[in-house]
């Protein structure tokens, strides 16, 4: 390697030049090497199934790599507010042109083969002005490679990413490509749908968990109280696809003879009430007003025999009025719990990570209750004809549209056919797949006939399983009743002294608003009257000030949780901010920019006043009352 690359690696990209360096040269492909081309630059030769391809025209790679930028403008729309990937970097012609063309847009470079990355690092130079802009480089040295690569790309920028890739690597590289556009837009689909959920749930997590502070003092952590209580038991997680119509009677006969715990999730729950079949626990996560409706058939009927089991975080309306026993879960969105909650014992609190299914948080309870066996039923995760859901649901509609079925994608199913599904769906297989992948020892078994290919799963069709492995009654006579008697005992006076601490961190927080405004309107007037140095040393001022934000425990707990998105958007501009050249320019953004987050945040803590006046009631009530009790 030319010594400049090897600085250049080892300073910026530690970890890369540690993995080429573990790569042996001798190893390295002979089908790969330099040619000469006719104008008397150099290209890259790749021998395939006896063919010679080359990475570069053997003959004008320079007026080659023209021709690619010029496509990719016909294309595309480029600018400062874009970022290119570039898929394949060969010998850099391409980039050359792309950064003399656009000189102040970010790149990065993904190349699938260690053997060119080598060869570029032999024969061109990483500190010469045409990487400049570069913001991360990864070659492929394992099939981690790609998601981490993309990984820093999507979590560290929010431009428009335009991929440009060498012509010539969709055929040298096929299946490796076809690999990597397939994992950048799963992963586009992911952030676009983790944004939206942040963006659409970020308010009501927080207070939902501010609401639900009352129910979760006076009800069991289902957790806490029986951890690892369930070892060599089956439970039957059942969700409301469209196969679930099929196993009605299967999972009467599992529920009357307590062969497994039945757990519904979401709208399943109807389908399996008018059939009269009662889970031993229904399981709510979803944050959304709309929530409530899920179980109101419960309500409705006035049915006391099944708990709920609801994350933390879950909407606050679902929880009035309901008629059975109510165990809670807190969950990774609950900043309050953590903030204010302590065993007696000081161990952490156990938190089960939100998830964009109820499905699968469900199965982080399941393994952590102890369940050595876990059937999904219903699990459909896609299509199955023209029908979303099974029967019995009303708040929504069952059947698909004709542009739901228009826009839908192919998977695959359980028995090797291609079914179609939506992204949203899509994702939640994904979550599954995850959690069970990281469940070490987790018999997860899918019984859901039609339904897409869970990866750790195997399948069995249900009325199978009744007869190879739910052969005796496995259930306690009163199912999950029994927890209503171990009421989950957290430590009252470290509940009072932390309730006392945010009332101070309140008061901070209004302190730091003021200072924080004075600042901005300071900076305004410096910038109208072009005092840029004055200016320059008021942002060291306005930082100092976001760092008190947040260090604050009232921000942290509840308002930067209530405003993520916006405060990442913040915290990712701030990068961009330092990079404008124009002071006025500089001064307007950073005032727009600040002016902003913080007008959004002074509006919350006034609108969560009262919500937060109303949680200290419910705090002191329980903690002060259990106290005189000696409790």
């Amino acid at each position: 390697m030319l010594k400049d690359n090897v600085t250049f690696l080892k300073k910026k990209y530690p970890r890369l030049y540690e993995e080429l360096a573990t790569i042996e040269t001798d190893n390295l492909h002979s089908n790969i090497t330099i040619e000469h081309t006719k104008d008397n630059h150099k290209t890259i030769k790749v021998k395939k199934d006896e063919k010679d391809l080359y990475v570069h025209s053997k003959y004008a790679p320079l007026r080659e790599a023209e021709a690619i930028i010029n496509k990719i403008e016909e294309r595309d729309s480029i600018d400062e507010n874009s970022h290119v990937i570039f898929y394949g970097l060969g010998l850099g012609y391409h980039i050359d042109v792309f950064t003399q063309r656009y000189p102040s847009t970010s790149f990065s470079i993904y190349e699938p083969s260690v053997e060119i990355f080598r060869h570029f690092l032999d024969n061109v130079n990483f500190n010469k002005s045409a990487f400049n802009n570069i913001a991360n480089i990864q070659f492929e040295f394992d099939t981690t490679a790609i998601d981490v690569f993309l990984g820093k790309i999507l979590n560290k920028t929010n431009k428009k990413i335009v991929i440009v890739d060498l012509p010539i690597y969709e055929n040298v590289f096929n299946e490796q490509y076809n690999t990597f556009l397939s994992r950048f837009k799963e992963l586009i689909n992911s952030k676009r749908g983790n944004l939206h959920t942040n963006y659409v749930f970020q308010k009501r997590w927080i207070i939902n968990c501010m609401k639900n502070i009352k129910e979760i003092l006076t009800t069991p952590n289902i957790v806490t109280e029986r951890i690892g209580s369930y070892k060599g038991k089956t439970a039957i997680l059942v969700a409301a696809g469209p196969s679930l119509n099929e196993e009605i009677e299967n999972l009467r006969y599992i529920k009357n003879n307590g062969l497994a715990y039945i757990f519904s999730v979401g709208s399943a729950i109807n389908t399996l009430i008018i059939n009269n079949i009662y889970p031993h626990a229904a399981c709510t996560i979803d944050p959304s007003v709309k929530n409530q409706e899920v179980l109101e058939i419960i309500k409705q009927k006035d049915i006391s025999e099944i708990p709920m089991i609801f994350g933390s975080s879950v909407g606050y309306e679902t929880l009035e009025n309901y008629p059975g026993k109510k165990y809670h879960m807190i969950t990774s969105q609950d900043s309050i719990a953590t903030y204010y909650l302590r065993n007696y014992d000081n161990s952490a609190i156990n938190v089960i990570y939100d998830a964009p299914t109820v499905a699968a948080a469900t199965l982080q309870l399941l393994y952590v209750l102890g369940f050595d066996k876990i059937i999904l039923v219903g699990q459909n995760l896609g299509y199955r004809d023209k029908k979303r859901y099974s029967e019995g649901i009303t708040y929504s509609s069952i059947e698909l549209t004709d542009d739901e079925l228009e826009k839908g994608i192919w998977v695959k199913d359980v028995y090797g056919n291609e079914i179609l599904t939506n992204n949203s769906f899509n994702m939640m297989r994904s979550q599954i797949e995850s959690y069970i992948k990281h469940f070490s020892n987790l018999n997860v078994i899918n019984t859901t006939k039609g339904g897409a290919r869970i990866e750790g799963t195997e399948f069995i069709e249900l009325e199978e399983i009744i007869k190879s492995c739910l052969n005796e009654k496995v259930v306690e006579e009163d199912g999950l009743n029994s927890l209503e008697k171990n009421k989950t005992d957290y430590d009252k006076e470290y509940l009072l002294t932390q309730s006392r601490n945010m009332d101070k961190s309140y008061e901070n927080a209004l302190k730091i608003n003021k200072e924080y405004r004075d600042i901005l309107n300071k900076i305004e007037k410096a910038i109208n009257n072009r005092n840029y140095t004055q200016a320059q040393n008021l942002y060291v001022k306005l930082d100092k000030e976001l760092k008190k934000i947040e260090n604050n425990d009232f921000y942290k707990t509840f308002i930067l949780p209530m405003n993520r998105v916006q405060y990442k958007i913040l915290a990712d501009g701030i990068e961009s901010f330092n990079e404008e050249k124009n002071p006025h320019e500089q001064g307007n953004k950073i005032i727009k920019s600040f002016s902003n987050f913080i007008d959004i945040c002074i509006n919350d803590i006034e609108m969560i006043e009262p919500i937060y006046n109303e949680m200290k009631g419910s705090i002191s009530i329980y903690a002060e009352s259990s106290l005189t009790k000696g409790v």
